[in-house]
Order: structure tokens, then C-alpha cells, then sequence
């Protein structure tokens, strides 16, 4: 009976099955099916792109860019025509686009136009392809200037979606007081040698005008899109770090420079700016917002922006060229060594009252000759970073024959000690000469294991010879002291002096005068022949109490006067007080580097404003500290690194590409946009045309070379 119920049931049995199989097969499809689409929605997922520009706008549709032929990395080769083309951190007009994908993905982009996009490699071309990623860096270029809105294009493409970015290839130039485009290439920008505001800086801004200083500058801006009335920024930034100022920080700022022009089919232009190295000059009365404070090699920058358009464009150029190069523009490099002579043996310095105050006065006059010869493309060093020695007077380590007159012998015995220790007695023949006399006591005390060094003076004007000095040094190099051998007199000849010189500052420093001044007076010479070494290359810089004569606030020793005294000067404190005023440091440092003691109002015209002028006093924007173009040449052939006896070195160097020369006379004749004379305004193009043209510029027709 079960038996047969159980068979009666199979049949229902069975029926519940093929439900319950039937439902699983349709749960299976159900989730096949919603796998294939969540699959489908991946697919559509991963190619969806969003396109972050650099300046933070969120999928443009149109956007600027720079032309970029600066040399960012100073190569010696425009930027654009570089391969591989240098890094974003060293070319800062490239644009840096970021592309984000859901999931990783591969990206294509394309160029039209002027446009170039680097690839992986750095090589810049129409086209680059790169790897599956979540987020793509993408570097753009500009190469060729626009001459329509929006002529050029970008394309990024991830698997079936892409998006698309209209571009303007914008022209940002600095001009030179010529109105002719300079090129970072090969050309650099430099200071103004004219008084700030004097007639010659063009007040109004006229397209055309022209500044009779050729180192003004203007900013030049070609953008067929560009507003009624653009703004440029300027700006220079710190290539070399001088306390206050770091790498890469803004040491002057033009927030908005207005440009005009006179016809649509031109570019537009700023008004004239003058670089400036001190706040003197950057304030000068009636033409503030128009000077531009900047240091040796710093980058001035042109900024531009298009409002309402994702982009910036900009420019920038060098104050002086790289110091590896030979030209009059190349940066140089001069050495101090300073000192502050203290009182007395042991006591307080003679400016500033105490040794660290001294320091920070002779470090301001470091950065006061680098604000100085920023003119000539020269650094003195980093202020902050100079050694200065307080140093007690010396005492008798200089022993001087035939001293001023430079007369003979007529023999002699010379007794002296040197170091506390007696030396031979020395026998001067009649007729010998000071240096004669220098030599043989030299001979006597070397023969002692001592080091000797004589030296022989310039003559002074109404001597019979050059006198000549002799000093000591022991084993560890410290000068030693002369001093009389008991109650024996220095020497017995009664014609040819033998002298001992001392410094003593209580009556001030004997200065020379015009007949000495080749040799120095004894004092002089016992002072800077014991501070200088024997390095022609560094000049000794020395502060002292005062002259004793009142004659003079500073002194410098020339190498063209053929003394032994060359490449030092001395300042008192008065010539300290008149740093800003009378320019005393740098103008005695001029007569060094210029080898040239004489002053320009001695021979011609009084022109006060000079910094070689000989007596002119004036804290003002006119007051003495103007070099001429002239000065900067002569420092260059008298003490440049290719002069007999070179005092500037070169101030840094740089990496130039092989492909350098190629790009000497770059661009020649070539006119990358409308520069002339005011035509009709050409007739607006189309959308076919616009496009026609941006597959048919070619980057050779305007010089680029890859």
C-alpha cells in the first residue's frame, strides 16, 4: 500500500522539480544577464575622461597657451626645438594637463596647429600614445604662433570617449629699447646706466615710441583673441640665493601693465619698464609702477592671462647671460677680502663699537657694490656669506729702505733682530739702490730658516729710486717684528734711510698724496702689505678710524701704478656713513677694476651723477653711482678673465646643447606674426577654414627645428 502511494506521488514529485529547475535557470540568466551589463557599464566607465588643466579649470573647451621659445634651461637652444625637450620644472611654459579615468585605461593625444605634446621620453610631436593609468600627466606645448582664435587643438582619446580642447597659441616677447624682440636664446636683459627718471625713459605708452636706452624693456603680446584692453604681469625671480632673498623667490613685482595698440591686426604693447638694482631707483619720483627691482641672473618673467579662457601664457629673459660665456653680458664675478681695523691692540673696532655690528656694516657694503656693478653684470658675493676679519693693528712688521726720497748708499752698517732674534749685521756698499740694500738684509735674515719677502715701490714723484720694503713671516706664516739690536742704531750710513713701519691709529692713517700715491705712504704700506695676500685676483678691503689728514674718505691702489701696493683700498668711517650718498667703496673700487686712477671730471665735463665722479655727495636717484657703458667695457678688458692679471672670474655656468650654434642668428628674418605697419583687418575666417588651418601650419616655415 505505501509502495503504490509513492508511485501514485512520483509523478507530482517529479513536476516539483523541473519548478524548482526551472526557477534556478531563470535565477542564472537574471544574473548572467546583470553581469553582461554591469560588465557593458565598466566598459562605458573606463573610457570616460576628465581633462584638469594646469590652471584648475575643469573640461575646457578652449584654452591658451605659450609660444615657448624662451631657453628655460639655458642650453643655448629655444625651448621648443629642444630634443628631448627639457622637464616641467625647468620649462614652466609648458602646460601640464592631468586626464582622470575611473579605471586604468590607455590614453592617445593629438595635436593640431601649433600644438606639440611630449611623450613618456621627452620627444615632442602631433601624436603620443601612453600606458594604462588612473591618472595621465600629459605635457603640452605651444611652437608656432596663432594667427586666427582658436586655430589649433588638442584631442584626448580613452577607448570610445574623448574630449577636445580648442587652442590659441599666444606670443608673450619682451622688446628692447629698439622695439626689436629679444631672444632668451642668445640675448639678456640688463640694467639701466641712465639716472631712473631722467628725459630719456619714455613716460607715455605709444605703440611706437623707442627709448634712447636700449636696456628698457616693454612686453609684447600677440593674441588674436585677446581682450579690448589685456593685462601683462612682470615679475623677476631669484636665481641665486642672497640673504633676504631664496631661490625662486619674487624680488619685484608689476601687478598689471596696460597695453595699447593701434590697430586689431597688431600685437599689443606695455609701456616702457627700467630694471633697477636698488630701492633708490625702484622708488625714483615720477616713474614708480614703471622700474622693476632685479638681481644678477634673475629671471624677469611676463605673465599673461585671457579672461575666461583656461591658460597662461608667459615669457621670460636673464638678467646677463650665463657667466661660461665671453660676450659683454656674460655675469662676472669679483672677490673681496674684508677687514675692520680694531683701535688699539686688543680694543673695540673702528666702526660699529663691537665685532659683530663691524661685520654686518662690512657686509652692507658687499651688497651695496653687488647693487652697484649689477650694472656691468658683477657680483661681489653673498653678502651674508662673507668672512670679515677684526683685526688688531699691526706693529712693526714692515722695515722700509730709502723710504720716500729713494736714495743710494753711501755704505754702511745695518743692525737689526727680527722676531726677537738678532740677525748678522748687513754692510751696504755705497751706490747701492733701496732695493739693493732690501735684497742683501733679505739674504741675511733667509740664511736664519726665516721667510723673506722684499719687495720694491713705486717712486714717488720727486725720489731719486723706488724705496723697497722687507718683511717676515715664521713657519706658520705669522708676520714677525723688527726692532733695533739693543742701543745700536738701524744703520750707520747717514744718506739711505732704513725705517721701521708701525701702524698707529690714534692720530688716524697717514694718507698718501698725489705725488706718493703710486707707493703709499710707510704706513700704508705696513698696513696692507700685512692684510694682503698673494692673490692678485681678491681685493683687500680696509676700514680704519680716519685719515690723519682729513684729505679723504677713501683710497685705493691700482696694478696699472706698478707698486707693490695694487688691488686694495682703504675706507674710513666717514666713507662708511656716506655708503648710499657719496658711494665711497664702489667708487674706489672702480678705480681697481677700471685700473684707471684718474677721474672723469679731471679730463672733461662735471657730470655728477658718475660714479667715477670725484667729489659729488647726493642720496638721491641723480646722486653719484652711474656707470657707463663705456666703464663696463674697459672692466672688462682690464681685469676680465681674459686681462693679463684677471680679478673677475666667471660668476656661474651652465650646460649648452651641441645644437647651440645652430641657433646663433635664430630666428634671422623670420616673422612669426603681423609686426608692420596698420592694414585692414583681414575678414573673419570660418569653422572649415579655421580647421583647414589647423592641419596645414608648418612648424619649419617659422624656424622650428627638431
Amino acid at each position: 500500500m505505501l509502495l503504490e502511494a509513492c508511485s501514485k506521488a512520483r509523478p507530482a514529485c517529479c513536476n516539483n522539480r523541473d519548478m524548482v529547475a526551472h526557477e534556478m535557470r531563470t535565477a542564472w540568466v537574471a544574473v548572467v544577464l546583470s553581469m553582461g551589463l554591469w560588465s557593458a557599464n565598466i566598459q562605458a566607465q573606463a573610457t570616460a575622461l576628465t581633462v584638469r588643466w594646469a590652471t584648475g579649470e575643469r573640461n575646457p573647451r578652449q584654452a591658451i597657451v605659450s609660444t615657448n621659445l624662451d631657453d628655460d634651461d639655458e642650453d643655448g637652444v629655444p625651448d621648443a626645438s629642444g630634443q628631448p625637450v627639457a622637464s616641467a620644472l625647468v620649462d614652466d611654459d609648458q602646460v601640464t594637463v592631468v586626464i582622470e579615468l575611473d579605471v586604468r585605461a590607455p590614453l592617445r593625444v593629438e595635436t593640431q596647429g601649433g600644438m606639440r605634446v611630449m611623450d613618456v621620453a621627452g620627444s615632442a610631436s602631433n601624436r603620443a600614445e601612453f600606458g594604462p593609468s588612473l591618472r595621465h600627466h600629459v605635457r603640452l606645448m605651444g611652437v608656432i604662433p596663432s594667427l586666427r582664435l582658436d586655430d589649433s587643438r588638442v584631442t584626448f582619446v580613452s577607448g570610445s570617449q574623448s574630449a577636445v580642447v580648442d587652442m590659441t597659441v599666444v606670443s608673450v616677447a619682451m622688446l628692447n629699447g629698439a622695439n626689436a624682440p629679444m631672444w632668451a636664446h642668445r640675448d639678456a636683459l640688463g640694467l639701466a646706466q641712465r639716472v631712473t627718471n631722467d628725459r630719456t625713459f619714455p613716460r607715455a605708452n605709444v605703440f611706437g615710441v623707442q627709448s634712447d636706452d636700449l636696456r628698457d624693456v616693454r612686453v609684447e603680446l600677440w593674441d588674436p583673441g585677446a581682450d579690448v584692453a589685456p593685462t601683462v604681469r612682470l615679475e623677476s625671480i631669484v636665481r641665486h640665493a642672497a640673504p633676504p632673498w631664496t631661490s625662486g623667490a619674487r624680488r619685484g613685482l608689476l601687478t598689471t601693465l596696460s597695453m595699447v595698440r593701434p590697430a586689431s591686426q597688431l600685437p599689443f604693447r606695455t609701456s616702457f619698464v627700467r630694471l633697477v638694482g636698488d630701492q633708490t631707483d625702484l622708488h625714483a619720483p615720477g616713474v614708480e609702477g614703471r622700474t622693476l627691482l632685479v638681481g644678477l641672473r634673475d629671471r624677469v618673467r611676463a605673465v599673461y592671462r585671457r579672461a575666461g579662457v583656461a591658460g597662461v601664457a608667459s615669457t621670460d629673459l636673464s638678467v646677463f647671460r650665463p657667466g661660461n660665456e665671453d660676450g659683454l653680458a656674460a655675469a662676472r664675478r669679483a672677490r673681496w677680502r674684508l677687514f675692520v681695523l680694531r683701535g688699539t691692540v686688543g680694543g673695540r673696532p673702528v666702526v660699529g663699537g663691537h665685532d659683530n655690528v663691524a661685520v654686518s656694516i662690512l657686509r652692507e657694503q658687499v651688497r651695496i657694490s653687488n647693487e652697484i656693478y649689477l650694472q656691468c653684470g658683477i657680483s661681489f658675493g653673498v653678502a651674508g656669506h662673507e668672512p670679515v676679519q677684526i683685526v688688531d693693528p699691526p706693529r712693526r712688521t714692515l722695515l722700509a729702505v730709502g723710504e720716500d726720497d729713494g736714495l743710494s748708499a753711501l755704505g754702511g752698517t745695518i743692525r737689526l733682530r727680527v722676531g726677537g732674534r738678532s740677525i748678522a749685521p748687513v754692510v751696504s756698499r755705497a751706490g747701492w739702490t733701496p732695493l739693493e740694500t732690501a735684497e742683501a738684509i733679505g739674504r741675511a735674515i733667509r740664511a736664519t730658516g726665516m721667510q723673506v719677502r722684499v719687495t720694491a715701490n713705486r717712486r714717488t714723484d720727486y725720489g731719486a729710486n723706488p724705496s723697497a720694503d722687507v718683511q717676515v713671516r715664521d713657519a706658520r706664516g705669522v708676520w714677525l717684528t723688527f726692532e733695533r739690536d739693543g742701543d745700536s742704531a738701524l744703520t750707520t750710513d747717514v744718506r739711505q734711510t732704513v725705517t721701521l713701519g708701525e701702524v698707529d691709529l690714534r692720530d688716524g692713517l697717514d694718507e698718501f698724496q698725489n705725488m706718493n700715491s703710486a707707493c703709499g705712504t710707510l704706513e700704508e704700506r705696513t698696513l696692507m702689505k700685512t692684510l694682503m695676500d698673494d692673490d692678485p685676483s681678491t681685493i683687500e678691503l680696509v676700514v680704519v678710524n680716519r685719515f690723519a689728514r682729513g684729505t679723504r674718505i677713501g683710497e685705493a691702489f691700482v696694478s696699472g701704478d706698478g707698486g707693490a701696493l695694487m688691488n686694495g683700498l682703504f675706507l674710513d668711517r666717514t666713507g662708511i656713513a656716506a655708503q648710499r650718498e657719496a658711494w665711497t667703496q664702489s667708487h674706489e673700487v672702480g678705480h681697481i677694476l677700471l685700473d684707471q686712477p684718474w677721474h672723469p671730471d679731471n679730463l672733461g665735463p662735471d657730470r655728477p651723477w658718475l660714479l667715477m665722479d670725484s667729489d659729488a655727495s647726493l642720496a638721491t636717484v641723480t646722486g653719484p653711482k652711474r656707470l657707463l657703458p663705456e666703464d663696463c667695457a674697459r672692466i672688462r678688458d682690464e681685469s676680465g678673465v681674459q686681462s693679463g692679471v684677471p680679478i673677475l672670474s666667471r660668476f656661474d655656468e651652465v650646460h649648452v646643447s651641441p645644437r647651440a650654434r645652430e641657433f646663433e642668428t635664430y630666428p634671422g628674418s623670420v616673422v612669426m606674426y603681423p609686426r608692420g605697419a596698420v592694414s585692414e583687418p583681414p575678414a573673419a575666417a570660418s569653422e572649415s577654414s579655421r580647421a583647414e588651418s589647423a592641419h596645414t601650419i608648418d612648424a619649419q616655415s617659422v624656424g622650428i627645428r627638431w
